[in-house]
């Protein structure tokens, strides 16, 4: 009987620890409660014995705390940080806006080996959630090349699950460890949201009024304030709130962010001189 918990024991022990592997080639075990709980209900329960006794709860022990870390570790991924530190990244980033603002553009990186070499996998070092509006590309903002940063982009900074899932992706599976929320000066988002909260129109399909309702919460405190010049100081707070909006939507970005591993920065782009600020 005792053999039978061992082997009941080894195979909780296995699946537990296919768990801290980030991919698995081989099926783990099919262990469920009903086997822990078929385990215990087999222990002796003579009382005569005492050695009996105590080598059962030993192993009933042994078989809850394995059960235990199972649950609590089920449908977790570890995640492989990327080989560069976010403190390196922000260092890349700022220098590549530099080259942009001055002229002096990186020509290399877009060749044709660049090409080939990226068929193989990308490890791009920053992840940058910026606007989708048309003067503001980051790849070219921060001088960056093919592979190089991670860039997802929406009206506004506008948050969703898809838009959620695709930082996730960045951080868990790319091994991105800096975040970059970066907005610009005369967002269209920034102001309609601030039309919308001083009574403006707002009702121009269900997409744009969702994309609307997303921004308004971090606009709300300049519901009755006049408008900055390029809309500047409400472009900020909306920078601010997204990235407070990725920790609180996202569990697996506030366990990176927590290990020390991960940075989330936010930036904003000024649309005459091209400088990226940052805070």
């Amino acid at each position: 009987m005792l053999i039978r918990l061992a082997l009941i024991l080894a195979a909780l022990n296995f699946t537990a620890c296919s768990h801290f592997q980030r991919r698995s080639t081989n099926p783990e075990p099919n262990v469920t409660l009903k086997d822990v709980q078929e385990a215990q209900s087999a222990m002796p329960d003579s009382k005569g014995d005492a050695d009996a006794q105590a080598k059962a709860q030993e192993m009933r022990e042994a078989v809850a705390a394995a059960a235990q870390h199972i649950q609590e570790t089920h449908g977790k991924e570890t995640r492989k940080a990327g080989p560069v530190p976010s403190e390196k990244s922000l260092g890349w980033l700022k220098n590549g806006n530099t080259r942009y603002t001055t002229g002096h553009l990186r020509s290399d990186g877009a060749s044709s080996s660049d090409r080939a070499r990226l068929t193989r996998g990308q490890k791009p070092h920053a992840i940058i959630l910026s606007c989708s509006d048309s003067r503001v590309p980051p790849e070219v903002v921060f001088d960056q090349k093919l592979g190089e940063i991670y860039v997802v982009r929406t009206l506004g900074e506008a948050l969703d699950n898809n838009v959620i899932a695709s930082i996730e992706y960045g951080v868990q599976q790319l091994g991105s460890n800096l975040i970059v929320v970066m907005g610009h000066e005369a967002c269209g988002a920034v102001k309609a949201t601030l039309s919308a909260l001083q009574g403006g129109e707002t009702d121009r399909s269900s997409a744009w009024n969702a994309l609307i309702a997303d921004l308004k919460p971090r606009l709300q405190q300049f519901a009755n304030t006049p408008q900055s010049p390029a809309a500047i100081d409400e472009s900020w707070a909306n920078v601010s709130g997204v990235s407070h909006d990725l920790l609180e939507r996202s569990q697996i970005l506030r366990d990176a962010v927590a290990s020390g591993e991960v940075k989330i920065v936010r930036a904003m782009y000024h649309m005459e001189s091209g400088k990226v600020e940052w805070q």
